[in-house]
């Protein structure tokens, strides 16, 4: 009676490369925002009467700058301390809200 064949022994597999490290495929970078930031400035007046006015800008539902608080005497003239101008950088085409407030209630009186 013939002898049964050896089962072929399966194929060697290759020695790992030690210099050679498995990689993930390349991810692209994050992308830039669709449209670059616009600075714009807030200019603002003392009036007559700065310790009672302020505002907020709401833009998206968020106050992205407030007024900084004044703290210096009414009627000050130029009030040097007054600070007129506030910057922020918005994705154009953002709707935004100007909300501005009189602490006395008798409004800005000339700010």
């Amino acid at each position: 009676s013939p002898e049964p064949s050896p089962e072929p022994s399966p194929e060697p597999s290759p020695e790992p490369c030690p210099d050679c490290q498995e990689q993930s495929p390349a991810r692209p970078p994050p992308s830039p925002p669709s449209h670059p930031l616009a600075y714009y400035t807030i200019t603002t007046t003392p009036g007559s009467y700065p310790s009672e006015v302020s505002w907020d800008l709401w833009c998206g539902g968020t106050v992205v700058l407030s007024s900084a608080p004044y703290t210096g005497l009414d009627e000050c003239g130029l009030c040097p301390d007054f600070q007129t101008e506030y910057g922020v950088s918005l994705s154009p085409g953002v709707e935004c809200e100007l909300h501005m407030y009189d602490s006395y209630g008798d409004g800005w009186t000339g700010a």
